[in-house]
């Protein structure tokens, strides 16, 4: 390969489905828009977006198990994180990463041939929440839906990946 592999490739090897790479595609040229005004704004709005200790399922839809969306489950433990990336009845990467100040920098592990590919993924935190509830906001993924119920499958994606 004359290049690294992007998130884009490495989903449509996953999965090899043109619909997957095209919506990777939008994804990644979101979250490259929203790193660069995020690093534009420097920090204007006073609200630095953070993952709190925990575990997260966010996805392509907003609704669990959808086939041929894609899902990302992760634990987030001090600024670290671990999960794997997935469509439903298909396989799964293993990631992880660290927490930055705008986003989440990932490494993804093919779960074929153990080849990495690094990604980053926009954080954006919600100032509607921020100002009305005084905190510091939910922090939500760039063209990600946050979903609250983890299922059985992102429980064993967790262990999975945490034992790599």
């Amino acid at each position: 390969m004359a290049s690294s592999p992007t998130f884009s490739a490495q989903t449509e090897l996953l999965t090899g489905g043109d619909r997957v790479q095209t919506s990777l595609r939008r994804l990644a040229t979101a979250a490259a828009a929203v790193v660069g005004l995020s690093a534009m704004a420097g920090g204007a709005s006073g609200s630095t977006p953070a993952i709190p200790n925990g575990t997260y399922l966010y996805g392509e839809s907003p609704v669990a198990d959808t086939v041929g969306a894609i899902y990302f489950v992760f634990e987030a433990q001090e600024g670290r994180l671990n999960g794997a990336i997935y469509q439903p009845s298909s396989s799964f990467d293993c990631v992880r990463g660290t927490v930055g100040n705008a986003a989440l920098d990932l490494v993804i592990t093919n779960a074929y041939d153990q080849s990495e590919s690094s990604y980053s993924v926009a954080m954006v935190a919600d100032t509607a929440v921020a100002s009305s509830s005084g905190g510091a906001g939910v922090t939500e993924l760039e063209g990600l839906h946050a979903i609250a119920t983890l299922s059985e499958l992102d429980q064993q994606l967790l262990a999975t990946c945490a034992n790599r």
